[in-house]
């Protein structure tokens, strides 16, 4: 079989540069935590496993033996933030870093990890040779691929109830998940020992359920998080085999998560398990704090959208980006420098907070840094007709169309404010096509082109677009009108809802009054909150209150601020 071909394509990492706001914060936040961890420290545990002088701090929580568990992560970020960025630094530690490893390695490639650990340094591996242009490290993933295929087990036990990462006794829990970076690796490589290594791995007694459903009987409460970053693996199961299977696969399990396992926030994996679709979303939010591992889910689903936005075209898929970008990774908190990091997503009945994990350098330590180093891989689509704007957030893309050199700059203040500014730059006039992805939430959009209102027609869930010579200087303004909404957790509960503004999820902070709101099916909730700023709402109450309380999004509370997110419209009034 042919490999497959992309409908759109992503900047892979390149032409892309956030402008000032909260993602490219987030983004310059994470880039100075990491940048700082010194690179002996990260070492150490591999210098002393090889029986090497080992300076340097030992590390704490998941990485007081080795980095292992977050190691390919760390080189995987490194690679793909300096590749967008220009950050010659932190590719240079990259690459040290990588050296320093490499040096560890055992004479028959034993890199002394499991297979946990070396799933992640293959992702690392294969994106220092993509984006750093590190030949040494191709090298350096076919001799321990070669060690990998001598040395793991096969045995490769499907996931239950019980072993629900998979492996079993074996110490190969989530193999699943080994295909994607094996197969980026052999299309990148062309060599075919990757491919033959990733079909070893292939997860078929998962995905047979989902090859012609999006509705598949007898789910099991597997591992979340895995088994949604497994459809990753399907996904390049597609992009290397051209066989439309593996795709329907990855389609009809985005469909089924969306709408049978996701929070209104994006997050899935209560107790980091799926949920039978029977009302076990909705009841979870009585059970468990742990509702979401936020940095690992946002990761496995923003690459799921990516690939299904690249094989499809559809711009249905780019909803579940936008959620997360300011529900999920954009509400966590950030990884500070001594490995704290933030893991769960809180939504209980009883009010939820945020909070660190309570071990240092977790999984979700690594996951964070990728997915906001994804924030640049996210944004802006293009095909041969054009660019396609995925997300409305400050940023500025340069692209070849026409063998003319084009630069869009967007400026927005979106989701606080309701548009965005798209202004165009180039040498001489150019024929393209600019595609603007209706939001699924949404009541449509409105477009000016230089101040003149032109006239759209699409779908929710679609692309916008418009077919024009653009000439140096043209200014297209998007509006997305935003309104207030309820989202129910799941059907089962129909009563049991977030509040929304456009995209943004709303927490009531209870800081002060631990009262939740109180609203009736049916409430007018125009007339029950007031806006008083910038997705700030006070919330107007039958009976005076001794505090004023208000609804704001969910992204700016602290660390251990107390908030609801959740509410039952059916519950009695507390007084």
């Amino acid at each position: 079989m042919e490999h497959a071909r992309a409908v759109l394509n992503a900047f892979d990492y390149d032409g892309v540069r956030l402008l000032p706001g909260r993602a490219r914060d987030q983004a310059t936040g994470a880039r100075d935590v990491y940048y700082a961890v010194p690179n002996d420290d990260l070492l150490k545990g591999f210098r002393r496993a090889a029986g090497r002088p080992a300076p340097g701090h030992d590390m704490r929580g998941w990485c007081s033996d080795t980095s292992s568990c977050i190691f390919g992560q760390l080189l995987s970020g490194m690679a793909r933030m300096s590749r967008a960025t220009g950050d010659a630094a932190l590719r240079d530690k990259a690459l040290a870093l990588f050296h320093g490893w490499n040096e560890t390695i055992g004479p028959d490639g034993d890199a002394r990890m499991r297979l946990y650990d070396w799933e992640k340094l293959v992702c690392g591996l294969v994106d220092l040779y993509a984006y750093a242009g590190s030949g040494d490290a191709l090298t350096a993933l076919e001799r321990t691929t070669a060690w990998a295929a001598r040395t793991f087990d096969r045995s490769r036990r499907p996931a239950d109830n019980f072993y629900f990462q998979g492996g079993g006794p074996k110490n190969t829990i989530e193999w699943y998940t080994l295909p994607e970076n094996l197969y980026r690796a052999h299309l990148a490589s062309g060599k075919p020992a990757f491919k033959e290594f990733a079909d070893v791995w292939l997860y078929e007694d998962y995905w047979a359920g989902f090859a012609g459903t999006a509705d598949p009987a007898g789910v099991v409460p597997v591992h979340a998080y895995s088994h949604v970053n497994s459809f990753n693996s399907a996904a390049m199961a597609y992009a290397v085999s051209g066989d439309r299977r593996y795709l329907n696969i990855c389609t009809n399990a985005h469909d089924f998560l969306r709408r049978t396992q996701c929070y209104a926030t994006g997050g899935f994996g209560p107790d980091e398990r799926l949920m039978p679709p029977d009302g076990s979303l909705g009841r979870s939010l009585d059970l468990y704090a742990g509702h979401a591992e936020i940095p690992c889910g946002s990761w496995a689903a923003f690459k799921l959208s990516r690939y299904l936005l690249a094989f499809t075209g559809e711009a249905r898929f780019g909803d579940w980006i936008e959620t997360l970008l300011y529900n999920g990774i954009g509400a966590a908190l950030p990884t500070e420098p001594d490995g704290r990091t933030f893991y769960y997503g809180d939504y209980r009945l009883s009010s939820g907070i945020k909070q660190y994990y309570w071990h240092e350098w977790p999984c979700c330590s690594g996951t964070y840094w990728q997915t906001v180093a994804d924030y640049h891989n996210v944004v802006y689509f293009h095909d041969p007709r054009g660019l396609y704007v995925n997300l409305f957030v400050p940023s500025e893309v340069t692209w070849q169309q026409g063998g003319e050199r084009v630069v869009l700059r967007q400026e927005t203040n979106y989701p606080e404010g309701a548009s965005s500014a798209l202004s165009l730059d180039m040498e001489r006039p150019v024929r393209f096509g600019l595609a603007l992805r209706v939001p699924g939430w949404s009541r449509g959009l409105r477009v000016e082109i230089n101040g003149s209102r032109i006239d759209l027609r699409a779908e929710l869930g679609e692309w916008a677009r418009i077919e024009r010579e653009w000439t140096p200087g043209d200014r297209v303004t998007v509006t997305i009108p935003m309104g207030l909404r309820v989202l129910p957790v799941d059907p089962q509960h129909p009563n049991r809802v977030a509040i929304l503004w456009g995209p943004v999820v709303l927490a009531q902070d209870e800081a002060c009054c631990r009262r939740p709101l109180a609203l009736r099916p049916g409430d007018d909730l125009e007339h029950r909150l007031v806006q008083e700023g910038p997705l700030r709402f006070r919330i107007l109450d039958a009976a005076p209150e001794r505090h004023t309380r208000f609804l704001q999004p969910l992204y700016g509370f602290p660390a251990f601020w107390p908030y609801w997110v959740y509410f039952d419209l059916d519950a009695p009034p507390l007084y």
